[in-house]
């Protein structure tokens, strides 16, 4: 079964998956903040983000 492969654009520079403003973590997780529905994209976040030390 082929897996589908995409580019994911990233400028939270301080995380350990950030290479190059491009995302490169092997899964990659959104949610939705507050009450579990996003009207626009300031109401998601990344949930993958590990911060770089």
């Amino acid at each position: 079964m082929k897996t589908s492969e995409i580019k994911v654009k990233c400028s939270v520079t301080n995380c350990i998956y950030n290479q190059s403003r491009m995302c490169h973590a092997d899964t990659l997780q959104v949610d939705a903040m507050g009450d579990g529905l996003a009207e626009t994209a300031d109401g998601t976040c990344c949930s993958t983000f590990e911060n770089r030390s």
